[in-house]
């Protein structure tokens, strides 16, 4: 084995200025966050405004002020970076390499509701923890498996050991408790993905060597089949049905409960769809059940929603529709349209606002421009990408890496693990600023603003209009 050549000066002089970087910008954004949560503790809970309304449903501490929400979103990166530097590079390496099994016991805890059970015996007993072995009872594992992996969850922050085999929820699990449409999130990402994975090398390789390379890792899963194709498919009742559950779940997880205006104006929303023409409707292309226009509506009385998708989709909504939705129907402000998103809008739409909402992640540039091509035809008002972006982490002499162009700060652990993700399943990808421009003008649009959304994992509005 060859041995490796020492650390030479100028590699400690780069670490201690990192961490010197590192530490004051943890201690600003700390400062910031603490002062934060000083005024929410002297404060009334009486007339809050929509923004803390909002945070405070999400138990989301630091959102009710963008400004805050920034701060602690640059902490967490920072903390990320000097995890990086104090830890030794090999166990970096190491602790990835057996990352899926933190998905594997995952997995077995929201399968089973362990979340919800530790919640429900807790409150009965008054005791804030549960032994393992009556987990292990109610949800019918082996209580010394079940132990070990609850242990690993928890080295992630994931529930809490209280005592020896005594584990209760935290922050983080608790937003497992009775929630179907989250765990239907999760179930998707960690059913679909895992299933595709096993191809990723096969597709890495035949992206490279073969002229037609199938589209996706998860085409080679399927036998030949696009992920919606199979999705939409006899045999995938209960996987189609969970994937519907999951688009609701995945909103409150993108941090898409800011996107209305509520009683304020920005910055206290994510995006000013307040001030969008009310003449001017608004198509939600590909919108599935009508999650967004559900989170916007009570906000925007006086606007309508054209929600698009394909048959089997619209059918599933319509036949599904909430009070709220049926209201709406009734009173001509959403409408309910089967449409393919590769095909020309109808011409009564010319003009009007289009949303893509975690759309065009799912096709690579191709594809995605075909979709800009047919919208692009129609001369929208506006056109919204709701998506990720990603960010590079490149190296930066002055800690810039803490913060992107558009002004947004974030992790970039979802935004990426999301992107292969995109990959996998569909052949498409989560993509940067540059590549975001760059596919805009080809498809005949103008990359006018970035809006990120504050409780999101690397989302943003993206603002654009005919070019």
């Amino acid at each position: 084995m060859e041995t490796p050549a020492p650390l030479q000066p100028d590699e400690k002089a780069t670490t201690l200025t990192t961490l010197s970087q590192l530490l004051v910008s943890i201690e600003e954004s700390t400062a910031v966050l603490r002062e934060s949560i000083e005024k929410q503790l002297s404060s009334s809970s009486d007339n809050l405004d929509f923004s803390e309304i909002a945070a405070s449903t999400l138990h989301l501490q630091f959102h009710a002020d963008a400004s805050v929400a920034l701060h602690a979103s640059k902490l967490r990166v920072a903390c990320e970076r000097l995890a990086q530097v104090v830890t030794p590079p090999r166990h970096l390496v190491f602790e990835a390499a057996g990352s899926f099994y933190l998905t594997a016991a995952l997995d077995i805890t929201v399968k089973s509701d362990i979340a919800t059970i530790i919640h429900t015996h807790s409150s009965q007993s008054g005791a804030e923890g549960v032994p393992v072995d009556v987990l292990a009872q109610e949800s019918k594992l082996d209580s010394d498996l079940l132990a070990r992996l609850m242990r690993h969850l928890a080295v992630f922050g994931i529930f809490k050991e209280i005592s020896l085999n005594t584990f209760a929820n935290t922050a983080a699990s608790s937003t497992l408790i009775n929630n179907p449409e989250f765990r239907a999130h999760l179930d998707l990402v960690m059913h679909e993905g895992r299933a595709a994975i096993p191809f990723f090398p096969e597709i890495v390789s035949k992206r490279y060597s073969d002229a037609v390379p199938p589209p996706s890792a998860f085409f080679l899963y399927s036998n030949g089949q696009l992920f919606y194709d199979w999705l939409h498919s006899p045999s995938q009742t209960d996987r189609n049905a969970n994937f519907n559950i999951a688009m609701r779940g995945m909103a409150h997880t993108e941090g898409l409960a800011f996107l209305p205006a509520g009683k304020s104006v920005p910055p206290f929303s994510d995006y000013p769809f307040h001030a969008l023409p009310a003449d001017k409707v608004i198509v939600d292309v590909g919108g599935g059940i009508g999650s967004l226009p559900t989170i916007l509506l009570p906000s925007l009385p006086d606007h309508s929603f054209i929600i698009q998708d394909l048959e089997p989709v619209v059918n599933q909504a319509v036949e599904g529709a909430s009070l709220s939705m049926k209201r709406w129907m009734d009173q001509g402000r959403i409408r309910f349209l089967v449409q393919d998103c590769f095909t020309p809008q109808p011409p009564e739409l010319d003009g009007a606002v289009f949303i893509l909402k975690n759309m065009i992640h799912n096709y690579p540039d191709s594809r995605a421009l075909a979709i800009l091509s047919n919208l692009r035809k129609t001369n929208p008002y506006k056109l919204l990408v709701i998506d990720r972006l990603v960010i590079p982490q490149l190296k930066s002499d002055n800690n810039q890496s803490l913060t992107v162009p558009h002004g947004g700060t974030g992790s970039q652990r979802a935004a990426t693990f999301y992107d292969l993700v995109m990959a996998s399943l569909h052949g498409g990808k989560n993509r940067t600023l540059e590549d975001w421009r760059k596919l805009l003008e080809q498809g005949g649009f103008k990359l006018e603003k970035i809006y990120p959304l504050r409780a999101s994992t690397g989302q943003a509005v993206i603002e654009a209009s005919c070019s």
